[in-house]
């Protein structure tokens, strides 16, 4: 269990600082333009990534919607407060 969370925070880590650097790339990125980027990012990478998979996989298509809205929530909430933290 603790392998699975070291590894899950390693990998939000690591999307998190990703993000971080498009932000700052981006100069003068306000909250708006935050979560737009933020949204973008979860549509653009994290859902097309997990549909792929689940094309494959073949499991419930909740399960799906589920796992994607997680994915694409958290991007938006990273890119609200990567867009704000100076």
């Amino acid at each position: 269990m603790e392998t699975k969370l070291i590894v899950t925070l390693v990998c939000n880590l690591i999307a998190a600082l990703v993000l971080a650097r498009v932000i700052h790339q981006l100069h003068g990125v306000d909250l708006l333009r935050g979560l737009k980027i933020g949204a973008g990012v979860g549509l653009g990478f994290c859902a097309t990534a997990l549909t792929m998979t689940y094309v494959w996989q073949s499991p419930p298509r909740r399960l799906w919607a589920i796992d994607t809205g997680y994915h694409i929530v958290g991007c938006i909430i990273m890119g609200a407060i990567l867009s704000v933290w100076r």
